[in-house]
């Protein structure tokens, strides 16, 4: 079964296992998104990346694919979003302890008031992967205390994933982070990447468009499929990722795509 994507008023593709794997545009994924552009279609590359947008496109130009950065949409931009909207006060900067990466300090430097200490003050713990580098055992530590001491601090987690693949294989991911220190703290983490719908609403409102008229394109049926269904979109899964087609057998109908297809260059 083809699939016509000039009906949708958007295109959104994810990236690592659709369009790349490590720094490797993988099959049709090049040729897809110069045909969008060519064709002055509306589209947005997205990802559970706890990269900026601006990393995101150098690496993606480094693959032969020119993106400006307002086409990129990450986890890691998805929270400093909900960061600033949420725990800014009149007068006051939201007071955040950053447990994530540097990108999420080039992205709210000047915005917020960084949180050091334990002691200090603080609105939220932003979690990413416990390997970044502003997730040290020593700043875990701290997390833990700013979060068990019963002043409200809340864990914003970067994602939900469990993991993520690296080249050393299966690492942990934010969500796995974010459940230790749930635990530990007994408080609940608020996600912001995907399958979450805050993250494809907030995508949508970008690029001025329902979510009824978008189809998603991905290769992970848990945050992909799952999270654009949920919000209303289409959708086409690519094998090319993390799903493999044993993975389809006994699938429930709502979480279904709509086509499945070897890699993007089936779309073409």
């Amino acid at each position: 079964m083809a699939i016509d994507l000039a009906k949708y008023d958007a295109v959104l593709l994810d990236l690592d296992g659709t369009v790349y794997h490590e720094d490797h545009p993988l099959p049709g994924a090049v040729q897809l998104i110069r045909a969008l552009q060519e064709a002055g279609r509306r589209f947005a590359c997205l990802s559970n990346s706890a990269a900026s947008p601006l990393r995101v496109m150098d690496r993606l130009h480094l693959m032969g694919v020119d993106l400006e950065p307002d086409q990129i949409y990450t986890a890691a931009a998805a929270a400093c979003d909900y960061v600033l909207e949420e725990y800014a006060r009149p007068g006051r900067q939201p007071r955040v302890f950053n447990l994530a990466t540097e990108s999420v300090q080039e992205m709210l430097q000047g915005m917020v008031e960084w949180v050091q200490t334990a002691g200090e003050p603080c609105d939220v713990v932003l979690a990413g992967a416990p390997s970044n580098v502003y997730a040290t055992e020593e700043r875990q530590r701290i997390a833990l205390q700013l979060l068990r001491r019963g002043s409200g601090t809340a864990l914003v987690g970067l994602s939900a994933d469990r993991v993520y693949p690296s080249p050393r294989g299966l690492e942990f991911g934010s969500g796995a982070l974010c459940a230790m220190l749930s635990y530990a703290a007994n408080v609940q983490p608020i996600f912001c990447g995907k399958p979450q719908p805050v993250f494809f609403m907030e995508l949508c409102r970008r690029l001025g468009v329902s979510p009824a008229g978008c189809i998603l394109i991905g290769d992970n049926i848990e945050s992909d499929v799952v999270g654009a269904k949920a919000v209303g979109m289409a959708t086409v899964l690519t094998l090319s990722g993390v799903t493999r087609r044993r993975d389809l057998q006994n699938l429930p109908p709502q979480l279904e795509p709509d086509l499945v297809v070897e890699d993007l260059s089936e779309l073409i």
